[in-house]
């Protein structure tokens, strides 16, 4: 059963308020702390169940006068390292059993990873601009789907996928879609809202539905739904800050090529010297025109990221890539009311820095007994669970046996992906793959998490 835990989180910025959010709707006990009185008054006007302190949250006073050390969960995400670091620090020696830190300095994390745990006494650390580096990373697999996750150790992917005009998938019910691979749709996302899929749900161009097949089967489950799908070889990015530069090398050392664009001529310079890789292409380029792609072979590329650091440039950027026809354009945004002007100028995927920090930290703080946690989109998670030898599910049938607002998608049972219809019942040692959207994933961890 999800335990009721009582949260204190400095910084009511964009991270710190989702945070906020996310966790006072789960039904805890959230405390806001931030020294910027208007900022508090904006939040208060938001009518969210969260007390909001002004206060310092790098003074010891001030955080023992708010009981940092008697809260279940301590988190300190204001736009400064060292404020952050500094709260926990002092958060901890006072008795808060788990701090966790947003840090941008890359030096705190091994490479390729965008978290860091146990460093400094501090339970997690976690880089906004590293956690965008790894979505992007995992959007950049096939193109066709925006995002693809791996489960059961590897064996599950779950992708989610677009669905284009020519689509087979477009305009026929779920149950009726033509498929000849091992997959199943769990879900499908239309104008901003999540949709837990039936076998009635009936996807239109436009839409994304999220597909879990075995992982030798993700490309061509992922070309059901977008004929065009294909292995991402090639990418160009547009943007040569600490998001493009980590993507470029994360993605080179995969055997990508990649073409980095930026227009500013000294960062370019300094990318091309940090990036010493034959596969990487690092121009200047002044201004992003589709002409000066053409000229740069964007055109033939597999995918576009633009991560210009300026959400205006960012999506000029992408509007002349999605004239070039690319296959997959992805945006990163700082701002997340560009969503919807993003989607509407031909966006295929949005990563939102401070946003993928707040899942990370949500990932490791909620109680759900979940071994894996992912936020897909905003408002639909998947949980990956291993039934124990003394679940009280061992037995019991497939059918009915979770709460609203969830979907079975996948058991792996002895290391074969099954879908339910296919078995009837659990067993001890099932890794069951569930999707949940509202209140779900709570309404879960009484049923699966112990």
């Amino acid at each position: 059963m999800l335990v009721r835990m009582r949260a204190l989180i400095v910084g009511a910025g964009e991270v710190g308020w989702y945070l906020a959010g996310r966790l006072a709707r789960e039904g805890h006990e959230v405390v806001v702390m931030d020294q910027n009185r208007e900022l508090l008054q904006q939040r208060a006007r938001a009518g969210l169940d969260v007390r909001m302190e002004r206060a310092d949250g790098a003074s010891p006073r001030d955080l023992n006068e708010h009981r940092a050390g008697d809260v279940d969960l301590f988190v300190a995400v204001t736009a400064s390292d060292a404020t952050n670091l500094i709260a926990c620090l002092h958060a901890r020696a006072q008795g808060a059993p788990r701090t966790m830190a947003r840090v941008r300095d890359a030096d705190y994390y091994p490479p390729g990873e965008d978290t860091a745990t146990d460093m400094l006494g501090i339970d997690l650390l976690v880089s906004p601009e590293l956690a965008a580096v790894g979505d992007l990373e995992s959007a950049l697999r096939i193109r066709g789907a925006v995002r693809v996750e791996s489960f059961a150790d590897g064996r599950l992917s779950l992708a989610e996928c677009m669905v284009t005009d020519n689509s087979p998938a477009a305009r026929r019910s779920v149950g009726t879609r033509p498929h000849a691979t091992h997959s199943k749709i769990g879900a499908l996302l239309r104008d901003g809202r999540v949709h837990l899929a039936t076998k009635d749900s009936t996807p239109l161009p436009g839409d994304h539905l999220v597909v879990a097949c075995h992982r030798d089967e993700l490309k061509e489950a992922c070309r059901e739904i977008d004929p065009d799908a294909r292995q991402v070889r090639r990418v160009a990015i547009f943007g040569a800050g600490q998001i493009g530069v980590s993507l470029a090398a994360r993605l080179a050392a995969r055997g990508r090529e990649i073409v980095l664009l930026e227009a500013d001529e000294a960062r370019a310079r300094e990318a091309a010297e940090v990036l010493d890789d034959r596969s990487i292409e690092v121009l200047w380029e002044e201004g992003a025109s589709e002409t000066a792609m053409r000229e740069a072979g964007v055109d033939t590329c597999d995918a576009f990221v633009s991560c210009a650091g300026d959400d205006r440039a960012t999506l000029l950027a992408c509007t002349h890539a999605d004239r070039l026809q690319i296959g997959l354009v992805l945006a990163v945004l700082s701002r997340e009311e560009f969503a919807p002007l993003a989607e509407a100028l031909g966006v295929d995927g949005i990563v939102a820095p401070r946003l993928a920090a707040a899942e990370r930290i949500l990932r490791t703080s909620r109680g759900t007994g979940a071994q894996k946690s992912t936020l897909i989109v905003d408002g639909l998670e998947a949980l990956e669970y291993k039934i124990a030898d003394d679940s009280d599910l061992c037995g019991r049938p497939i059918a009915a046996s979770l709460p609203h607002d969830t979907c079975l998608t996948a058991v792996v049972r002895d290391g074969a992906v099954r879908f339910p219809g296919e078995i009837d019942r659990y067993q001890r040692g099932d890794i069951a793959l569930v999707l949940a959207t509202g209140n779900g994933a709570q309404k879960l961890a009484a049923v699966l998490g112990g």
